[in-house]
């Protein structure tokens, strides 16, 4: 057992945890998240003058107007926050999957680590992508729109919001390869079901690209809706190598989830024959002679 790891490392047995340990359970992982959250608002606030310029560099600005006496203030508050989560993402993924991870079973060490790793690299990867290849053609796009007739006066309650939502979408769309990956190690996905319904991908694709772009250019939704066809070929690589052609019916059977599923064998009630085999042996013997 050193190589195989049952998380959380105590015994604990899910299938008769009750709705208050699992409460409580939720807690603990939900209080260490709002621990590391706290900290890196702490360390956001510190370099939101850094963070700002660097939000403001796809669209060459270096000021931002607000209209309100409170806003300035307000947006430097959102800023950090923001930047907190982008920072706490780690730690929220590894929580998270600690508190699922005992429902399907025993699952190695080394699974965990690549879970939380490639989870953590794809939303930054995500995230990069958005900056430094969906953000500077969006903003151009849009802020050098029809110059002649208008002047473009970005502020800070729609600028911000902008960039992170484009942010946060892009980094949610390079999430799609680790969530092959869980699903494709559970047995839930196999590289022939992805390919059947790559025509089916490609038109949800195409909304999800729509939904999570916060501008109405054509352009900024195809350079999301890009990414999200790339990642679902690679999806169907990733799932490919987890489980190399096999049929949906036989991953499911060497899935962790399978130890959850109930056995045929168990569940065959047994024969008859077993049931009576006692009083049928004591009839076929003869009754004992009465003396008269």
């Amino acid at each position: 057992m050193a190589g195989r790891l049952r998380i959380p490392a105590g015994p604990r047995d899910e299938a008769r945890m009750t709705l208050i340990e699992h409460l409580e359970e939720f807690r603990s992982r939900l209080f260490r998240v709002a621990i590391a959250f706290v900290l890196a608002c702490i360390a956001t606030w510190i370099f939101r003058r850094q963070i700002f310029d660097w939000l403001l560099d796809p669209a060459g600005l270096e000021k931002l107007t607000f209209m309100g006496p409170a806003q300035g203030l307000m947006t430097d508050v959102k800023l950090s926050l923001f930047s907190a989560f982008l920072v706490t993402v780690p730690v929220v993924i590894y929580q998270a999957w600690m508190f699922v991870a005992p429902a399907v079973g025993e699952v190695g060490r080394a699974f965990t680590y690549v879970i939380v790793t490639l989870s953590s690299l794809l939303f930054l990867a995500g995230v990069a992508f958005g900056y430094y290849a969906v953000l500077p053609v969006g903003l151009e796009f849009l802020l050098d729109y029809e110059s002649e007739r208008f002047e473009a006066l970005p502020t800070a309650d729609t600028y911000l919001p902008f960039i992170t939502r484009t942010l946060l979408a892009a980094g949610i769309v390079f999430e799609l390869p680790a969530a092959t990956y869980v699903g494709a190690k559970l047995g839930l996905i196999t590289a022939p079901t992805l390919r059947r319904f790559r025509k089916h991908a490609l038109i949800v694709n195409a909304v999800l690209a729509a939904a999570l772009t916060p501008s109405p250019d054509p352009f900024s939704m195809v350079l999301m809706a890009v990414p999200l066809a790339v990642m679902y070929e690679l999806s169907i690589i990733i799932a490919r190598f987890v489980n190399p052609m096999v049929p949906h019916e036989e991953a499911m059977e060497h899935s962790p989830l399978s130890d959850h599923l109930p056995d045929d064998e168990d569940e065959e009630a047994p024969e008859d024959d077993d049931l009576d085999e006692g009083p049928e042996t004591r009839r076929d013997e003869p009754a004992p002679e009465r003396d008269l």
